[in-house]
């Protein structure tokens, strides 16, 4: 029982050294023999473990099937095994609240007039108008200090120190118009720049940026208009800016005639 043994041998030395197919004359001989003897299932070398290149082609074509189908099945919405296709979960977008919109300042129905600056001025509902019992004559700072009695102020109830205006005049004496001016701009630290304004037709220098200070004279006299906004309040800061200032200063009437400058007291 040799003959087969060899013809394996035969076979395999042949497949992996010579040509890719048989000669027909080999080939038939190879069918014959196959035919006549019955001793095996299969002949020789596709039983090693050196499978010939047809073998590892094939096998290599069938993974890269296998791997294709179950890559398939664990795509999202590919059909599950044996159902339906799986149902793709949706996206759902998240809707961001909407922020609320910012409060806006207090608009301006109510009117007060002062006894002793010769003034008249609008102010918010709800405000407080606490009237000067004295007239401003030499004190320099008086319009910068929210508790002087030389000062008019408007302002939140109680006594709400964190946004209020503030209104004093008095003659300017020999002193000129500019002059005056500037020397009351200068005692402000908050106003490191100015630019010109005109209030009712008198005019004067404002504070630049967020200096909301008016400076203006008219008939020898002259008037010291100041919005004070907490700086730290943020709120307060966004919602009483220069443009509502400017909305105050449009209102302003100014009647020098009527001004108090002496100790007598106001009338009624």
């Amino acid at each position: 029982m040799s003959a087969p043994r060899d013809l394996d041998g035969l076979l395999n030395t042949f497949l992996q050294e010579g040509p890719l197919e048989l000669p027909d004359p080999s080939y038939d001989q190879v069918r014959d023999r196959m035919d006549h003897t019955r001793q095996r299932a299969f002949i020789g070398p596709w039983r090693t473990p050196d499978m010939n290149r047809y073998l590892k082609t094939g096998l290599a074509a069938a993974a890269v099937v296998l791997i294709a189908v179950v890559g398939y099945n664990l795509l999202p919405g590919s059909p599950a095994p044996g159902g339906e296709p799986s149902a793709t979960p949706e996206l759902t977008a998240t809707v961001e609240p909407s922020p609320s919109p910012p409060a806006s300042a207090a608009p301006l129905t109510e009117s007060f007039t002062s006894a002793v600056h010769g003034i008249s001025v609008s102010y918010p509902e709800g405000w407080i108008a606490r009237a000067a019992t004295e007239p401003w004559t030499d004190c320099l700072y008086c319009p910068h200090v929210f508790s002087a009695p030389q000062i008019d102020v408007l302002h939140v109830p109680p006594d709400f120190d964190d946004l209020f205006l503030r209104i004093a005049s008095q003659p300017i004496g020999e002193s000129a118009p500019e002059d005056w001016v500037a020397a009351q701009m200068a005692s402000d630290e908050r106003c490191t720049t100015t630019e010109p304004i005109i209030v009712d037709g008198a005019t004067g220098l404002s504070g630049g940026d967020t200096c909301l200070v008016a400076v203006v004279t008219t008939a020898g006299r002259g008037y010291h208009i100041d919005l004070y906004v907490w700086p730290d309040d943020l709120d307060l800061v966004a919602q009483y800016d220069r443009a509502w200032f400017e909305e105050v200063l449009a209102t302003v009437q100014l009647h020098p005639e009527d001004a108090i400058d002496s100790g007598a007291s106001p009338s009624p």
